[in-house]
Order: structure tokens, then sequence, then C-alpha cells
């Protein structure tokens, strides 16, 4: 016997639950219930956090059991020389927001925060990462830099960026357009050296169109292990009184989730080894720079250039794994991340 979801109103897990009261006459205050949790107005706080994040707590344990949060360490020996896999666990020090793709969801004062399609855990994808810290490392290593910059330096950094994270999207044969044409306008004496490198590094004669790669670096999926909602109420300019309050989801202050990246170099196999490790912890280096600047600075979130979305500086627990061993980074502070790396090992 078949029914429908919305019709029938079966009794579910709270995402089930989450879903029915798009249906509901009043939802707004069963949704604060079952994502905030209860107020009381004698103590003048929460009883409970919700029951959402009962299910969080589930799932992750789930997630944890599949060998997916955590990310399971790779077979490192399995992995050309050069090879390394950081992982870190980080804990937010102010609320974490996103935009999740649901059509239909509560009421259209709440903005849903992204959730897993399946595990349905608040999540930063990979692809948001990998986006994220492109754009910091580039903004601090070439756009405030350029005018410091020589063309030829400029085009040697611009193409160690294109070999970590892959072809610049706007890159087309005979013109270039948005992220790419944004690179070029920074400093248009270094795109021709710009092109010539990457020439030269695949082995391309200038006839040839640019090539498409991915890059050295592999980005892996977070998922945050609470949720919470912030308010934005905006006032009318004549009343001063508030008008239709916002409620934002969000991952709040205090809660963790796991960054985990792996640095595979396929484009340097047959290479000498020394220049291999040498070339990989250089990128190291110049990766964990660019993490410190977003996680401390910057922010991963939605609404960033207003605060959201940064961490705190102290490390819960992590490690960089290599073919040969691990370096241990717990208790250690991401402003420290860059000089803590230098002492990876490779040999």
């Amino acid at each position: 016997m078949g029914y429908d979801l919305y019709v029938e109103n079966p009794e579910g897990d709270e995402v089930t639950r989450l879903r029915l009261l798009v249906t509901n006459g009043t939802p707004l205050s069963d949704y604060l219930s079952l994502i905030h949790g209860q107020f009381d107005k004698k103590t003048q706080q929460l009883t409970r956090r919700g029951d959402f994040n009962q299910y969080i707590d589930r799932q992750l344990r789930l997630l944890q059991s599949l060998g997916l949060n955590p990310p399971s360490l790779p077979n490192m020996a399995a992995l050309p020389p050069g090879s390394w896999f950081l992982q870190f666990t980080f804990t937010l020090a102010r609320p974490w927001i996103s935009k999740d793709d649901a059509p239909f969801y509560v009421t259209e004062s709440v903005n849903p925060v992204r959730k897993d399609k399946v595990f349905k855990v608040p999540t930063m994808s990979a692809a948001s990462w990998k986006g994220l810290l492109r754009w910091t490392v580039m903004h601090t290593r070439l756009a405030l830099p350029k005018d410091k910059r020589t063309a030829d330096e400029f085009a040697q950094e611009r193409l160690a960026q294109t070999l970590l994270f892959g072809d610049e999207k706007g890159e087309e044969p005979g013109q270039t357009k948005d992220f790419a044409a944004y690179l070029d306008a920074l400093k248009l004496e270094a795109r021709q050296d710009y092109e010539h490198l990457l020439r030269a590094h695949y082995k391309l004669s200038s006839d040839n169109p640019l090539p498409h790669h991915s890059g050295r670096l592999i980005f892996y999926p977070t998922f945050f292990n609470l949720i919470d909602v912030e308010v934005i109420n905006p006032h009318s300019r004549k009343t001063r009184a508030g008008t239709h309050p916002i409620y934002l989801e969000c991952v709040p202050i205090g809660a963790q989730g796991t960054f985990s990246l792996l640095y595979v170099p396929l484009d340097l196999i047959g290479k000498k080894e020394s220049d291999i490790r040498q070339q990989a912890l250089a990128d190291l280096k110049l990766i964990t720079e660019g993490l410190s600047a977003m996680f401390l600075t910057y922010g991963f979130s939605a609404k960033r250039t207003s605060g959201y979305g940064v961490a705190e500086d102290k490390i819960v627990k992590g490690e960089v794994k290599t073919r040969i061993g691990r370096h241990d980074l717990t208790g250690k502070n991401l402003s420290e991340l860059p000089q803590e790396v230098k002492n990876v090992s490779f040999v």
C-alpha cells in the first residue's frame, strides 16, 4: 500500500519531520524547536540543543564507520614520490553559513544551510574548499603583491598555482574570461611569459591549445557536528521596529569539522626524486600559508566579508602523512602551520 509522505503524515526521523513542516499551518515554532531547542524563560537559556543535532550525532557515527568522516588515510606507498596527505580538525570561531538547494523548506523566512544529500549533515563540499582556497592563494600571492612582482615572477607564481589547482576557469583558445581574464588584467605583461612556461612544462608547441588538467590537489568534503539558527531582523526606517525576521540556518560557534587534502604530483613522475621532494615541500608550504589565511582571516563561508566562517587558531587533531611517515599537528596553531610543515620529511 503506497502513500504520499505529505498527506499521510507518518512518523519518521528528524529529517522527515523537517520536510513535513512544509505543509504545517504554523511551521516556524515547530522548526525552531526541532533545530534550536526549547527556550526556558526563567533561566534565559536553551534547555536542549535540538533534536536535529542528536540526529547529526547518529549520522556522524555512521559516516565514521564507513570511513568518510574523517576520510580514511590513503595508502601512501601506492602513490608517486612526493605525495602528502594533510588533515586537521578545526573549531569554528564564528558561525558558518551557506545556501542549500532544497526547493521547499519550512517557510520563505528560513534560509537552509547546505546539507549532504544522503546523510543530511551540514557539509562543506570539496569543490567549495578548492574554489575558496584557490581564491585566497591568488589574492595573497598574486593580487596583493602584483606591483612588487616582475612579469617573470608573476608568471612563475601563476604557473605554480595552476599546477596545484588545475587550469583556470575561462581559459579558452584565443580568448580569456572569468578567472583567467581577471589574472590577465592584474599584470598584462606577464600573460605571454605564463603561457610560455605552461607550454614548456607540458612540452606543447605554440600551435597547441593550453592543456586542461585537474592539478595536484584532491579535496575532500567536511561534515560539521552542529546546526543552529541565526536571525536577521530588518528594521523600518520610519517606525524603527522589526519588519520581517529572516532565519539563517548556520553551523554555530564551537562546532567542529575536519579538513582533508591530498597532494599527488603526477606531472612530476620521471623527474629526479630530489627535485620532486623539493617541489613537494615548496607546494606544502604554499598551501599551508593559504590555509592559514583562509581559516583565520578571509573565512570560508557565505557572508565571509562580514566575518562569518573563520576558525579558532588551535588545531584539535591533525597530521601530515607522507610515504615514509607522519608529522603530528595536534595542538599546533593554524597560524604557525607554514612554519610547522617545514619539519615534514620526504626521505
